[in-house]
């Protein structure tokens, strides 16, 4: 008899933010959904786990000390082997200058803290469908 141990259906995501609670809270919402979560607590860490993991999905937040959201996401989306990984901009900056730059540095989305659990999944899925509806 053959034991046939189903694959997980979920996807790699790395998830940085300098928020210990929201690192928490994310991470439990995409677990529970069926993902494989990372996370790191600053922009530099967050880009040495994209390099070394290579998701299917990075959540970034825009406001950390030392290398920013908008660092990372430029860094990511200049370097040829990370470049089609889609981002989501999670973040507690709702400047419309702030939302522009990061959808400009090309972040698939953009959501403003506090989120709706069901918001952040969908934005999730559509991410990884490869839609661009806002």
């Amino acid at each position: 008899m053959t034991d046939v141990t189903p694959k997980p259906s979920g996807h790699r995501i790395v998830v940085v933010d300098d928020e210990s609670d929201i690192l928490l809270l994310v991470r439990t919402a995409l677990q529970s959904a069926g993902h494989d979560v990372s996370t790191a607590s600053n922009g530099q860490d967050g880009l040495e786990l994209i390099r070394e993991i290579r998701p299917d999905l990075i959540i970034l937040d825009i406001m950390m000390p030392g290398k920013t959201g908008l660092d990372v996401l430029k860094e990511v989306k200049g370097d040829e082997t990370l470049a089609a990984i889609p981002v989501i901009m999670l973040t507690g900056v709702s400047e419309r200058a702030k939302i522009q730059a990061a959808l400009d540095g090309g972040a698939e989305y953009y959501m403003v803290k506090p989120f709706e659990y069901n918001d952040l999944l969908g934005k999730v899925e559509m991410a990884m469908e490869g839609s661009t509806e806002l």
